[in-house]
């Protein structure tokens, strides 16, 4: 496993000595929410790790940059493959009369991975996917 930095690896292992379970799901979110400082100083607006659940808010608050809304919402898909902003997301009523749900377009690759955080985003998929290579 790559870590961005000694730090990184740090708070990787002990929130992950804080999780209920230590799956895969659980390891790519530590491993995304102790990427960096934004995301470490701010796990609890992010995941509670009492109710083992993603905190949809967490995307909505002032700490949050560009960079770390990015690797946020790849943290929540990961989780749970949401490709929403809110919880419950947003709706439209389609061509048929149904209620149906407006994705992000914050979540599409082409907006989440073009930074400089592209490799640690990848070690996230391996994890998430237990891709061992």
């Amino acid at each position: 496993m790559i870590f961005q930095d000694k730090e990184h690896e740090k708070m990787f292992n002990k929130l992950c000595k804080e999780m209920p379970y230590l799956d895969n799901f659980h390891m790519s979110l530590a491993y995304l929410l102790t990427l960096d400082t934004v995301l470490r100083d701010h796990i609890g607006a992010l995941y509670d790790v009492k109710k083992d659940v993603i905190i949809f808010d967490g995307l909505s608050k002032p700490f949050q940059t560009h960079t770390s809304l990015k690797t946020t919402r790849l943290a929540f898909n990961l989780w749970s493959g949401t490709v929403y902003d809110s919880d419950p997301p947003e709706t439209y009523i389609d061509k048929n009369g149904e209620k149906a749900y407006i994705p992000s377009k914050y979540y599409a690759p082409n907006n989440i991975f073009n930074c400089n955080y592209t490799p640690f985003y990848m070690e996230a998929l391996r994890i998430r996917f237990e891709i061992f290579m």
